[in-house]
């Protein structure tokens, strides 16, 4: 880079900060900076101004390696969550089985409810039957007992 001529390219002042910021952590001058990001982009078939694809960077064999286990983590994972709650749900024979019963048991209580009703409407009329005969029995002995007075 020693024998390379200057030039100058134009970029936003903020832009031109954070190069510099970075490059004084670095160590290194904006010029080589502005040769590796080049060569980079090269290197790596880095389109900036393509929106549909993205570059291919290779993965380190480490990052790979856990890539594969979290995988394998998620693949374990949702087997178990799939047999845990197969093992919590019923049979399915079992909840048609229960649902028929609960509906029997709603008819049976409907019709228990209306056993009830008629129960309570024929009781208050053998009570208002009875009351009824009560009155003539009495009604029948007082008009037996009645003496009209004819001695005049």
């Amino acid at each position: 880079m020693s024998n390379i001529q200057t030039s100058t390219i134009r970029v936003p002042k903020n832009v031109l900060e954070d190069i510099k910021i970075y490059c004084r952590k670095a160590g290194q001058p904006v010029g080589e900076w502005v040769e590796k990001a080049w060569n980079f982009l090269q290197k790596n078939d880095f389109d900036i101004y393509d929106t549909e694809v993205t570059p291919f960077l290779p993965v380190p064999a480490e990052v790979e390696r856990e890539r594969n286990q979290v995988d394998a983590l998620c693949k374990l994972m949702s087997e178990f969550i799939i047999s845990q709650k197969q093992a919590q749900l019923p049979e399915p024979d079992i909840i048609a089985k229960a649902t028929e019963e609960k509906v029997r048991a709603d008819f049976l209580e409907k019709e228990l409810q209306q056993l009830r009703e008629e129960n309570k409407a024929l009781r208050e009329r053998y009570e208002k039957a009875h009351k009824e005969l009560v009155r003539v029995q009495i009604e029948q002995k007082t008009l037996g007992k009645i003496k009209v007075n004819t001695d005049l």
